[in-house]
């Protein structure tokens, strides 16, 4: 079975161009429907949609470079 590192290190493999797909199949299996999720957490996940359409993201490498002492 796969653990959350090694899929990390698969998605961060990823040619670019493939990038959308990955993004698609994530979206389907987190389909936002099936979560739940109440009002504020619906209106958080549209403002952090918001923050990486205008360019205001991390990479994964930069996440964890940030939370290594945490």
């Amino acid at each position: 079975m796969i653990d959350r590192k090694e899929l990390h290190r698969l998605v961060d493999q990823l040619p670019e161009e493939k990038l959308p797909r990955m993004g698609e199949l994530f979206r389907y299996l987190f389909d936002e429907e099936e979560l739940d999720l109440n009002d504020g957490t619906k209106k958080e996940v549209d403002e952090a949609r918001e923050r990486v359409k205008d360019g205001e993201y991390v990479t994964l490498d930069e996440l964890l470079e940030e939370t290594r002492d945490v």
